[in-house]
């Protein structure tokens, strides 16, 4: 199963299997689909106007759709090594890749070289 092949963990029976099934849920990836629609105004849904008229406002769409590539990977990078949940932990130190929160400074002024 590619589930225990990523965490590392082997399946001895098929109550386990169940109970792993059980246990999955796409409420994180629901969850920073909405972080990424809530914090970038680049993805927002278009702005209907009151009036009858069914137009709708892409005001903050962008010129280039090369853009929303390269904001959704500063945001990605953001959300997985310094923004932290309820538990004050980042999704990298859930996983054990970070020992701490990473200031944003760090990423973006980063020199391989220094």
């Amino acid at each position: 199963m590619l589930l225990t092949d990523l965490n590392g963990y082997g399946v001895d029976t098929l109550d386990h299997l169940a109970h792993l099934f059980n246990r999955a849920s796409l409420h994180a990836i629901d969850r920073f689909f909405m972080l990424v629609r809530r914090r970038l105004r680049l993805l927002e849904r278009p702005i209907a106007p009151t009036r009858r008229a069914r137009r709708v406002w892409h005001g903050y769409a962008p010129y280039d759709p090369a853009m929303v590539g390269k904001c959704l990977d500063i945001f990605r990078v953001w959300y997985n090594w310094c923004f932290t949940g309820e538990d004050g932990l980042t999704p990298a130190e859930h996983l054990g890749v970070a020992k701490g929160k990473v200031r944003m400074e760090d990423i973006v002024y980063f020199d391989p070289d220094a």
